[in-house]
């Protein structure tokens, strides 16, 4: 790859991270707007925010520990 490719790419992953972020906040205004709750992961936990702003813990969500011989292009299979 090449220097202008790699700039490319980098300004693509900027322009989605963007939108992304925009269009997450546009539908947590439009939640709040309707009364509705929105799910979000907060650290290592999923957690809903109530209409009336209570916080509830949905789930913590464990961290999977990578195997010290995993290596990049090793191909993987969930059970």
């Amino acid at each position: 790859m090449n220097k202008d490719s790699d700039i490319l790419k980098l300004e693509e992953t900027n322009v989605l991270n963007r939108l992304a972020k925009s269009a997450s906040q546009t539908a947590i205004r439009v939640s709040e707007a309707l009364d509705l709750s929105v799910q979000y992961v907060q650290g290592n936990r999923i957690v809903e925010k109530q209409p009336n702003g209570e916080i509830k813990v949905i789930k913590t969500i464990d961290r999977v520990k990578v195997p010290a011989e995993l290596k990049k292009g090793s191909k993987l299979c969930l059970k």
